[in-house]
């Protein structure tokens, strides 16, 4: 499996004004079930739609959103436009930061999949790095239309995605079956959390493939949840209102659904949080305690069935493996026409790559001995979360110099 950016949390706002889709996916050919290949990058599912007959173009699947989003408007047509009704967005200062476009009348194909009349929100103006932060041309995400149509089965291990006809579906062998609750086409599932020196936490999280990271969990609002002693202050994720920042600290136990427990888990804290913390139905309140991504997500093959709200969890070869924080201290963004030359954007306080004054703004030209145009951005980050001891050599350029800087790895948190 490629290596994931634990970092970069894909935070993107959800609106239920978004108008019904009257026309919802179907399987060609009437199929019980189609396959479809995808590409993990940084930890996210990255899937080729066609819209309108022009693409392919790479959309993220992305369960932690009610509606697609497209980034670009030039993506789609200017008559999917016409009287399109607007929606500002707002940044927790209360400044608006942008427009969203309500986009009608789109047709969206998928290998052995296709939709017609669809509606879609668009960025007015795309404020978003995500071709820095992921390293590839990501055009859009597709939100929870799939989910609501189909039982969806994801295998991160073989990028695979199988969709199947709700009706010839049937529970697989060797699978958990574990209890989710939908609400707002977005899927939660009840959690246990154990922090060192607290009592066990009772917590709905929303499962979320749109977030690269491990767990975020709200502790501003929510007393049971607190800080671990042991934190670094970074910024976890990006989204339509800017950075989000907070803290990184570890989780003693992460229980899942009574049946899958963790320890150690990786945790982000976010500041200043704008997430929706009560969902209220028939039966009572859910409290969104914060999310589950990717990077627990992708130690299963998980089947979603939303209609009977149910998921089915098998682990993966990678079950076990520890859960790994950038041991250099730095990011980077990539840029050029083919994304493949990466530039620090933070530094970590007091980590290696402070220690031998690594610079934001600093050209990676080679890594190990290799040029970087060798690395794609999932494998560079794996070698700033290499082994602890380990040494990466690093060319850089700054200001037009070349600088050989040494960073020695190791574990921060």
């Amino acid at each position: 499996m490629k290596g994931k950016l634990l970092t970069l949390a894909l935070a993107v706002l959800c609106f239920q004004a978004v108008a019904q889709n009257p026309l919802g996916f179907s399987l060609s050919d009437g199929k019980g079930y189609v396959e479809l290949s995808f590409r993990e990058e940084s930890n996210l599912i990255v899937v080729p739609i066609v819209l309108n007959g022009k693409g392919p173009f790479n959309f993220i699947l992305d369960t932690g959103s009610e509606s697609g989003l497209v980034f670009d408007r030039w993506v789609i047509g200017e008559n999917n436009l016409v009287n399109a009704r607007e929606i500002p967005v707002y940044a927790s200062n209360g400044n608006k930061v942008t427009d969203l476009l309500v986009a009608s009348d789109l047709n969206i194909k998928m290998t052995g999949v296709e939709a017609s009349q669809q509606t879609m929100l668009v960025l007015k103006e795309n404020n978003l790095d995500i071709k820095g932060m992921l390293g590839i041309d990501a055009h859009g995400i597709l939100g929870s239309e799939l989910f609501n149509r189909f039982v969806v089965e994801i295998d991160y291990e073989e990028e695979r995605i199988r969709l199947y006809d709700h009706s010839k579906f049937k529970a697989p062998k060797g699978y958990k079956k574990v209890k989710i609750d939908v609400k707002g086409f977005r899927p939660y599932i009840i959690t246990e959390i154990k922090q060192k020196g607290q009592k066990k936490v009772k917590a709905s999280l929303l499962i979320d493939t749109g977030a690269s990271s491990a767990i975020f969990l709200d502790e501003q609002r929510h007393d049971e949840i607190v800080l671990p002693r042991k934190t670094i202050e970074h910024t976890l994720g990006s989204s339509i209102t800017g950075s989000l920042e907070g803290k990184i600290g570890r989780v003693q136990k992460v229980n899942i659904g009574g049946k899958f427990t963790f320890r150690k888990v990786l945790t982000s804290f976010p500041q200043d949080w704008k997430i929706q913390k009560n969902l209220t139905d028939d039966d009572g309140s859910i409290v969104r305690y914060g999310t589950i991504g990717s990077d627990v997500l992708s130690k299963f093959n998980i089947i979603y069935d939303y209609a009977n709200e149910v998921a089915y969890f098998k682990k993966e070869k990678n079950y076990r493996e520890e859960f790994k924080f950038n041991r250099a201290g730095f990011t980077f963004v990539a840029q050029g026409k083919e994304l493949n030359e990466y530039v620090v954007s933070s530094i970590i306080p007091d980590s290696p790559a402070e220690e031998v004054s690594l610079e934001t703004g600093d050209e990676i030209i080679a890594i190990s001995g290799k040029p970087v145009f060798f690395f794609s951005m999932s494998e560079m980050n794996g070698l700033l979360r290499g082994d602890p001891g380990s040494t990466l050599e690093l060319i850089i350029k700054r200001n037009g110099n070349l600088y050989r800087k040494s960073i020695r790895l190791r574990r921060m948190i």
